[in-house]
């Protein structure tokens, strides 16, 4: 399941980074985009055309990189070359898959390694993701996760993701804190414009979740964050913060 919502929260930040398209990363190896991408227990789909989403991306102190593939096989096709593939490594696999999509893992117990494809239909075609994810139990690791701006003090992180190129083109990073949500938006306005930020005053909030819940947008020359807060009962506050860089 963490390696389900693991590559969920990609495909996800290349959405919002694609505008709600999933965009084909552009060839950088020469004639072939995925020469040296994966290891080599990551297998080639015969025929297929696969790119690059991205390049490395970081859940806590695990790391992971995703690729997107596209084939007119069926997905049961698809899914058995991958699971034969693995399973000749003698690595534990799972498939779960039918005629409209579905998934299939590996676990390389020796090398710390978690292999993935998930697969659907779309289009008349079959779309896959496959994924590497390395030290996948380090995903809870979160201490070395910096995140956009000072967290409110005595903040506790819980999640920390990032994807994108040498400069992190998105970062996403989830904590909470008991200092109460009038205190967390003095704080984060604050710091958000000590940094440069402009904040970006027409933004919508959402009115069907009650007063409890704000959402701040802040806004300079090539980035932008979004500042998602959330009173959970008392002073307890989650606070998402959200960064995409251009």
């Amino acid at each position: 399941m963490l390696l389900v919502l693991f590559l969920c929260a990609g495909i996800a930040t290349l959405g919002l980074l694609g505008g709600g398209e999933h965009k084909l990363a552009g060839a950088r190896r020469g004639s072939d985009p995925m020469a040296g991408f994966f290891g080599p227990d990551m297998p080639r789909y015969p025929g297929g055309e696969e790119a690059p989403a991205g390049t490395e991306s970081s859940l806590g102190a695990a790391t992971m990189k995703l690729s997107t593939l596209q084939t007119e096989d069926e997905p049961l096709k698809v899914g058995r070359f991958y699971a034969n593939f693995w399973r000749q490594r003698r690595f534990f696999v799972r498939e779960d898959v039918t005629h409209m999509g579905g998934v299939v893992s590996a676990v390389d117990v020796h090398g710390g390694f978690i292999y993935q494809l998930l697969l659907s239909v779309q289009g008349g075609r079959t779309l896959g993701f496959p994924s590497q994810t390395r030290s996948p139990l380090a995903a809870s690791r979160t201490e070395g996760a910096v995140p956009p701006v000072p967290l409110y003090p005595e903040s506790q992180t819980t999640l920390a993701f990032g994807s994108g190129e040498k400069d992190k083109r998105a970062r996403l990073h989830l904590s909470v804190n008991d200092g109460g949500l009038e205190a967390n938006l003095a704080h984060y306005r604050r710091e958000l414009k000590n940094a440069g930020y402009s904040e970006e005053t027409g933004a919508k909030q959402p009115e069907a979740l009650g007063p409890d819940h704000r959402i701040l947008v802040f806004k300079k020359e090539g980035s932008e964050v979004t500042v998602n807060l959330a009173l959970l009962g008392g002073r307890r506050v989650r606070v998402h913060l959200m960064l995409v860089e251009s």
